[in-house]
C-alpha cells in the first residue's frame, strides 16, 4: 500500500517538475514535433508591462504551475554611460563588458555620480567613492572602516581559546 503512495507522490512530483521545466525540455524536441504539442505544453514566455518576472499563463496548468522567473528590465545601455563620462582608467566599461548581455548601469546611481561629479567637480572615480561614502553613512555604516555604527551590532564572533570551558583544566 505505502509502495503505490510513494510511486504515485513520485510520478506527480516528477510530472509537475517536468511542466514548471518545459521550456527547456522542448529546446531538446525538434521543431517539427514541438509546434504539434497542445499550447497548455508550450513554453510561453509573456511577460505583463511594468513587471520583470513572467506571468503564468492563462491556462488551467499555467495558472496552477506558472512561472515567476526574473527578466531584466531595460535600462541604459553601456555606451551611453561611457559617453556620459561614466568610465575610467579603474573602472572601464568598455574593456570589461565586452561579452556582457547586461544592458548598463543602475540608472539612479548613474544620474547620482554624474550630479557629484557636476557639482563638486571631481572625476568619475573620485565620485564613486563619495557616493558609495554617502550610501555607507545611510546605512549606518562607518565609510571609513566598514565597521556599523550600532553598539548592538555582532562583528566578530570571537575566537575562543580551544579547551575544555568554564576554566576547568
Amino acid at each position: 500500500m505505502y509502495y503505490r503512495l510513494l510511486t504515485a507522490s513520485f510520478v506527480v512530483a516528477v510530472a509537475i517538475l517536468v511542466y514548471r521545466n518545459r521550456a527547456f525540455f522542448l529546446s531538446l524536441v525538434p521543431d517539427a514535433m514541438a509546434s504539434r504539442l497542445p499550447a497548455a505544453l508550450q513554453a510561453s514566455v509573456s511577460t505583463a508591462p511594468g513587471l520583470p518576472f513572467h506571468t503564468p499563463s492563462s491556462g488551467v496548468f499555467g495558472r496552477w504551475f506558472g512561472s515567476r522567473r526574473y527578466t531584466a528590465v531595460p535600462g541604459f545601455d553601456w555606451s551611453a554611460n561611457a559617453a556620459n563620462g561614466l568610465s575610467s582608467t579603474l573602472f572601464d566599461i568598455s574593456a570589461n563588458l565586452e561579452d556582457d548581455a547586461r544592458s548598463g548601469l543602475d540608472p539612479s546611481g548613474a544620474q547620482d555620480v554624474q550630479t557629484i561629479m557636476q557639482t563638486q567637480g571631481v572625476s568619475f572615480d573620485q565620485a564613486r567613492l563619495i557616493r558609495h561614502k554617502q550610501i555607507l553613512v545611510q546605512n549606518n555604516i562607518d565609510p571609513n572602516t566598514g565597521l556599523p555604527l550600532d553598539s548592538k551590532a555582532v562583528t566578530s564572533l570571537g575566537g575562543r581559546i580551544p579547551g575544555p570551558s568554564r576554566g576547568l583544566r
